[in-house]
């Protein structure tokens, strides 16, 4: 097969089901045939992997609807991740697991070992600009130790939740047409004194000044409120604490917001909206791509050699390996949201 028959099927408009019929593809590789996997009950036509959606995802949707489509089907069509990225995400995983680890009672000697089976960089690796690294995040655990130590926090303790401490507290919400948000909340604090219930939130960073601004309307602590309202339904708000890590000046800087009654039947109607959007692109088979998202964070986007090339060239039918199958914490649907609401806001009247 010679390059140039590549390179046109590559470009060309042709739909999914004739490019499925191709014998290969840009590397040379067979492309799998059959019905793409859909899970029992849905009659929609929009794929699996992309109705399952995630603040993490919302924030890709919001930069470059382009992006959030290839990211979700999977493309292999992007450029290897830097090891600058590699030690990020790994800096960030680990100083977390080690502040939920304390949090759950680890001793000091626990905490460290964690850091190091959960380190999945390369063991020497090192980001000098950022100043992480693997020792870099062991010198994070102890600061947030000593943090601890100095009396920060004293007053709360984990939430139970089914005997459970509320560490990395799963759930999954499911909306129509068989959208479902996922995620993960850091911790749940309750006040030993009040029962106050305290969302905590973990984040690092390699600049020097954090700024409030960054995280104050953040919509990932608006939704962390909105499902503790199943977990703890007596109170009309919430606090999230942001709990943020600086690597250059090596403090954590804590930070306050209340989550209102109001924002939080706001943040309902948003990922509604946000899905209508989604739902949209899906029928107009266009996904907008925003060229002012090719460069930031100081590096290309993954995507940039190849985002303009037929979504069929690029991507594989969802097989059933791509199920999630987490046994989430928390199972919620889009009505138990709305009827938590709606008891508040009599509660309030």
């Amino acid at each position: 097969m010679s390059s140039d028959f590549i390179i046109d099927t590559l470009s060309s408009n042709m739909g999914v089901d004739e490019f499925l019929s191709a014998e290969f593809i840009s590397d040379g590789t067979s492309i799998p045939t059959g019905v793409p996997f859909q899970e029992p009950g849905y009659e929609g036509k929009i794929d699996y992997r992309i109705r399952q959606l995630s603040y993490s995802s919302f924030l890709t949707l919001h930069q470059c609807p382009r992006k959030f489509q290839l990211y979700k089907l999977r493309t292999s069509a992007r450029t290897p991740q830097s090891q600058a990225s590699n030690i990020t995400f790994a800096f960030g995983h680990v100083v977390g697991q080690a502040i939920q680890d304390a949090l759950s009672g680890c001793t000091e000697q626990e905490i460290m070992w964690n850091i190091f089976r959960g380190w999945h960089a390369d063991f020497l690796a090192e980001d000098t600009k950022l100043n992480k690294s693997i020792f870099s995040a062991v010198i994070a655990a102890q600061r947030f130790l000593s943090y601890r130590n100095s009396g920060a926090l004293e007053d709360y303790e984990l939430l139970s939740h089914t005997g459970q401490l509320a560490c990395e507290l799963s759930f999954a919400i499911d909306f129509p047409d068989g959208f479902r948000l996922r995620g993960y909340v850091d911790a749940v604090l309750v006040h030993k004194h009040t029962g106050e219930v305290l969302i905590l939130e973990l984040k690092t960073t390699g600049a020097a000044a954090v700024n409030p601004a960054t995280y104050k309307n953040s919509s990932q602590g608006i939704g962390y409120s909105v499902v503790l309202d199943v977990l703890s339904p007596g109170y009309s708000s919430y606090e999230v604490l942001y709990l943020v890590y600086s690597t250059k000046t090596g403090e954590f800087s804590p930070m306050r917001f209340p989550k209102s009654y109001l924002q939080r039947a706001l943040w309902i109607r948003e990922i509604l909206l946000d899905i209508e959007l989604i739902k949209m692109y899906e029928e107009a088979e266009v996904y907008p791509m925003h060229g002012e998202s090719c460069y930031s964070f100081f590096r290309e986007c993954e995507y940039l050699q190849s985002c303009q090339l037929s979504t069929a060239a690029l991507t594989k039918p969802c097989t059933p390996e791509e199920e999630d199958k987490v046994d989430y914490t928390l199972k919620l649907t889009l009505q138990d949201l709305i009827d938590s609401q709606l008891s508040k806001s009599e509660s309030l009247t």
